[in-house]
């Protein structure tokens, strides 16, 4: 393991007690009440306390010991930049489908680094497999009741697990389930499908182990397999086509009319793409359960039509005093979805003139399809050969990089501004509700042209 480089400080809130004991963005945490931080989680465990002793690098070089007491409830006011501080537990899997591997050459190295951490499992909600997990880390999962984990199951089969996950130590995946319910941890599973492989009966057995232990293992999301493009001297694999998908939707439907009554939850869910590749209408939204595995695309279209219908009929009123020409970049599998937006405006809006550009994928190739996977330089070439100039084009905050202004191939969004000149660019929200705020407030005042 790494040794751990302390945590930097990303922000200091105003008026918290971080501000009054002098902290400043740019300064390291080293440790606290004499233990090294590896994480966040032993950030917060430790801060709990009433008597605190934190140990800081100042932005000087300096080193300083700084005591004080606070109610062990009342946070220092610190965020940090990032979560772990001792090297992120890497992935040691050789994944038949892992889209890793199939990245095209020569990107920035981060986009290499396959993550297979428990810890950024209970922070953040990332899939991991338990392949990589020491008893000292199901003592501290244990202990701190890291609730709730995510965990990539693909197939309870423990043979097809292991020819799928590539690691002998795959097929233990039940027991290891068990013993995350056994100590109260809520865990939410997934299984990417790839054809010929966990599909079909494979996938019955996974719902019906998975649903055993119920309600621990709190939900299954199902995902077909993503390739790309770049898929050199790996193991072949194809993706569903429309019959397929159909088979699949067929096992989903059936197992959640038989485990609605019986568990009083649907418990396996279908990602977005399987309706998509099935041509089958979306399910409404109460089949969706409040979301629990929106992250992994499920549910995510039909989440955006019922918040838009929502927020869409209260901003109607001010929306129709509007005048302006927009256009929305997406992927091609939301562009059904922003093709009935559009003909929202045009019904009730008709001031408003939304045009839906969808950017075929050559960075990945064209069987990736989703717009959070878009490149600069795909964003780059369709904008400026599209032959209206005119009005706002609109890409969506979910291709940059979090908490940057860089698209995944490395293209920042300045160099797209200037390369898409004249034509005017816009990020704009993901959500629905912040997307209708966006166009107006920030797109009418800042960007778009009144007519």
């Amino acid at each position: 393991m790494v040794k751990s480089q302390g945590a930097v400080i990303r922000e200091v809130v105003p008026g918290s007690i971080a501000e009054e004991l002098n902290l400043e963005p740019g300064d390291r945490v080293l440790g606290v009440n004499g233990q090294p931080l590896d994480d966040f989680i032993r950030f917060l465990t430790l801060t709990s306390e009433p008597e605190i002793e934190l140990e800081v690098e100042k932005n000087s070089g300096d080193i300083e010991v700084i005591a004080f007491e606070k109610d062990p409830d009342e946070p220092l006011g610190l965020s940090f930049e990032g979560l772990i501080y001792d090297g992120i537990r890497v992935c040691k899997n050789h994944c038949l489908f892992c889209f890793v591997h199939q990245l095209p050459k020569g990107q920035r190295p981060s986009l290499y680094v396959k993550d297979d951490d428990y810890r950024l499992s209970f922070l953040q909600g990332c899939y991991i497999t338990l392949t990589n997990l020491t008893e000292k880390d199901w003592q501290r999962i244990e202990e701190l009741h890291l609730s709730p984990l995510y965990v990539s199951v693909h197939a309870t089969d423990p043979e097809v697990r292991c020819r799928l996950i590539g690691s002998k130590k795959a097929g233990a995946i039940l027991d290891q389930l068990r013993r995350l319910v056994a100590a109260g941890i809520m865990v939410h599973t997934q299984a990417v499908l790839c054809p010929g492989i966990n599909d079909g009966e494979v996938l019955e057995r996974t719902i019906e182990d998975l649903a055993a232990l119920a309600p621990g293992v709190a939900s299954l999301a199902v995902v077909p397999v993503g390739l790309t493009a770049h898929r050199e001297k790996l193991y072949p694999l194809k993706g569903f086509d429309r019959e397929g998908a159909a088979r699949v939707l067929d096992i989903v439907h059936r197992f959640q009319r038989e485990l609605l009554p019986r568990l009083g939850t649907r418990f396996v869910f279908a990602a977005d793409e399987w309706y998509l590749a099935a041509a089958e209408p979306l399910p409404l939204e109460e089949a969706y359960e409040g979301y629990p595995q929106l992250d992994n695309g499920v549910g995510l279209l039909r989440w955006f039509y019922s918040e838009f219908d929502e927020v869409f009929k209260d901003m109607l009123p001010r929306l129709r005093r509007k005048r302006m020409r927009l256009t929305v970049v997406t992927g091609r599998s939301a562009r059904g979805l922003w093709q009935d937006i559009a003909e929202r405006f045009a019904k009730d809006c008709p001031g408003i003139r939304l045009s839906v550009l969808s950017v075929a994928n050559r960075f990945f190739g064209e069987t990736v399809t989703v717009a959070g996977l878009l490149s600069g330089r795909d964003l780059i070439e369709v904008i400026r050969e599209y032959p209206d100039d005119s009005g706002l084009f609109l890409i969506p905050q979910i291709t940059l990089k979090q908490d940057e202004t860089v698209f995944l191939d490395g293209v920042s969004l300045d160099e797209l501004i200037r390369a898409c000149a004249p034509r005017r660019i816009a990020v704009v929200p993901t959500r629905a509700a912040d997307w209708l705020a966006w166009i107006l407030e920030e797109g009418c005042v800042n960007a778009c042209q009144e007519q």
